[in-house]
């Protein structure tokens, strides 16, 4: 089924890729050995703009926000037919859209120094494609959730609440961060804000593998 390939795909792309990127950087002493998950040693966008793995880690990139594009549109292709409100299903497409030509704005601007406005490019993308990817997912998984009992023989119900529950978890985390951090500017290191960075990723890209599982039941 091409979504579970999709879904598969931008779970283990990008965690590969910047996975990749930070022990080559470290390989060719680049930057030092060291743990971002725990440490919070480097950001992922020092790792990623770093000379050689800028030459892997943006392509591949596109490569993911290629692979995200298709993604929500099959969604909207296999949803349709479950005969949902458009206007939801729109939403849905709009938000993932937007999420992936955030990034798209994200990888052009990572690495370009000079003006201010590279840089906001950069964190505003970055931002934007958080934002929007998180409420793309959430509207995603409260569709599944709608159609769930009627259509048990393909989808997984376990799943599909597990999903929901990991989704709202992420939201609720996301919403913590940005208010303390943010908001109340609660004083926190840069090191910190790198830590958050590493795992709120893996957590995001988690939800991709998620959705694979949710169509398991197709294959038996």
């Amino acid at each position: 089924m091409l979504l579970k390939r999709l879904s598969l795909g931008l779970f283990i792309i990008p965690s590969v890729t910047i996975i990749l990127c930070l022990i080559t950087t470290i390989y060719l002493n680049i930057l030092d050995l060291c743990n971002p998950f725990i440490n919070g040693c480097y950001s992922i966008s020092r790792v990623g703009r770093s000379y050689p793995v800028v030459l892997l880690f943006k392509p591949m990139m596109i490569i993911t926000m290629i692979l995200m594009i298709a993604y929500f549109f099959e969604h909207y292709r296999i949803f349709k037919k479950f005969l949902l409100n458009k206007i939801y299903l729109n939403l849905i497409l709009l938000s993932g859209l937007v999420s992936s030509f955030s990034l798209l704005v994200y990888i052009i601007f990572l690495g370009v120094e000079g003006s201010e406005i590279w840089r906001f490019m950069r964190r505003g993308g970055i931002f934007i494609y958080i934002i929007s990817l998180i409420i793309s997912q959430f509207l995603i998984i409260l569709t599944y959730l709608k159609i769930k009992n009627d259509y048990q023989v393909i989808i997984s119900s376990k799943i599909i609440n597990i999903n929901f529950y990991y989704n709202v978890l992420l939201i609720t985390c996301g919403i913590i961060i940005i208010l303390l951090i943010d908001i109340f500017s609660f004083t926190t290191s840069w090191y910190v804000k790198n830590i958050i960075q590493w795992n709120y990723f893996l957590l995001m890209n988690l939800f991709f593998l998620n959705t694979y599982f949710i169509w398991k039941k197709l294959d038996k």
